[in-house]
């Protein structure tokens, strides 16, 4: 997990936007009810963990400046014996404060009496949400607070701090980006594990297994939920079932990846179930590669980051209309059906993207090409997590066996004890 000393640095970045008379309130989130007195497990909104590192259910942090001091509070849960026995300890005040660095702690039935008293001493004008427009049916927490304070206060004036926070995730620090490493690492151990093991007859589920068993044992959780689709479910991208049957002579589409601390790894990766390539699919799966591998080599500090997908988009045409599967190259979108990559982060489609967009050194992002024949039952997509370095870029899940012959040799290797 990052240090305390790193979500203190951030929000002394995002307190640069308050001016005096202003107000921030940022939100964790509830915990979902799933149905009964059964949850879904706690996800905390992930601006508010950059911030302060916190992961409680409901806590709320509040930051404004009044005299050109920045001030800032954390408000939890307060303490309830009875919860206790089913949740768990919750943190003491004074135990929050020392854990994220933060002074001035208090319970959350507290709040509105220390929100009116800041109101009236530091005459607030202003008022900072984070009102991610993505996100805006989770969000009722801080629409019906700025709905609340608007009554209350009909001068205020609402600003969205959404943007701030997009743009301070995109540059990642060097905590950050050794979480990331973690994440990758741990991938590549469990998509190798996973190949090994592959066999046909297994369902798709039994495959993903194979992966889940190293991701738990490492420690990690998933960044989101796996994708493996054998023969014609890889030409379904949002597919989720993981129920069919892998036949010998598929080929399946694995799309996942581990997360670490919060940050995330995303790779796809498209192996053949019995090990070995047809012709067919070892030419169609080279055509994929060659877009990845020219994305790859021209991303670099400087370039936009979108016409990378221009560029795997170009090759991959190129060899289509080389190979007699289309006449003009505007004709690959018969069969390039999605974008070439993302920025990856606390989210593993994180916050920040812009057509516009450079890449900068110590940004996180992905490429993935890919390419969907549904008449023959191929789906192929191949992509690598990537970090910008001074020169190029990192190929954070390199190890992962990308070529055919890798592949093949992989799927040979004999199983781990």
């Amino acid at each position: 997990m990052l240090s305390r000393e790193f979500h203190g640095s951030r929000r002394a970045l995002y307190h640069e936007i308050l001016l005096d008379k202003q107000m921030a309130v940022m939100f964790a989130g509830k915990q979902k009810r799933k149905a009964g007195d059964e949850y879904y497990p706690f996800s905390v909104y992930r601006n508010f963990y950059y911030l302060t590192g916190c992961e409680e259910p409901e806590a709320v942090y509040l930051a404004y400046r009044f005299e050109g001091k920045t001030r800032e509070a954390l408000f939890i849960r307060r303490t309830d014996e009875k919860a206790e026995v089913y949740e768990g300890r919750r943190l003491r005040p004074e135990e929050a404060g020392e854990k994220y660095g933060i002074v001035q702690v208090g319970y959350l039935d507290e709040m509105d009496e220390a929100v009116c008293g800041i109101m009236g001493r530091a005459k607030i004008n202003t008022l900072w949400l984070d009102l991610e427009e993505k996100r805006m049916e989770e969000q009722d927490e801080e629409r019906q607070f700025a709905a609340k304070m608007q009554r209350n206060y009909p001068f205020l004036n609402v600003c969205n701090s959404c943007s701030v926070l997009a743009e301070m995730r995109k540059i990642k620090d060097e905590e950050e980006i050794e979480e990331h490493r973690r994440a990758c690492a741990v991938t590549v151990s469990a998509v190798n594990y996973m190949a090994r093991n592959i066999r046909p007859g297994m369902t798709e589920s039994q495959m993903e297994a194979y992966f889940d068993f190293i991701v738990k044992t490492r420690g990690c959780g998933h960044a989101f939920a796996t994708v493996a689709a054998a023969g014609k479910n890889a030409c379904i991208l949002h597919y989720e079932a993981n129920t069919d049957v892998a036949e010998d002579g598929d080929l399946v589409l694995f799309d996942l990846g581990a997360r670490s601390g919060y940050y995330c790894a995303d790779v796809s990766r498209t192996f053949p179930v019995n090990g070995k390539f047809t012709e067919r699919q070892r030419r169609l799966y080279e055509i994929v590669l060659k877009g990845l591998q020219a994305a790859i080599e021209a991303a670099y500090p400087g370039q936009i980051k979108d016409d990378l997908q221009k560029i795997s988009r170009q090759v991959m045409a190129r060899e289509l209309v080389r190979i007699g599967m289309i006449r003009r190259e505007e004709e690959i979108d018969r069969y390039y059906l999605h974008g070439s990559g993302h920025f990856i982060g606390l989210y593993t489609h994180d916050v920040g993207e812009s057509p516009k967009n450079r890449l900068e050194e110590n940004m996180v992002f992905t490429l993935e090409p890919g390419l969907y024949f549904p008449e023959e039952g191929i789906g192929i997509r191949i992509e690598d997590t990537l970090l910008v370095t001074e020169n190029g870029c990192e190929v954070l899940t390199a190890g992962i066996p990308k070529t055919v012959e890798e592949i093949e040799a992989l799927m040979e290797a004999e199983i781990e004890n």
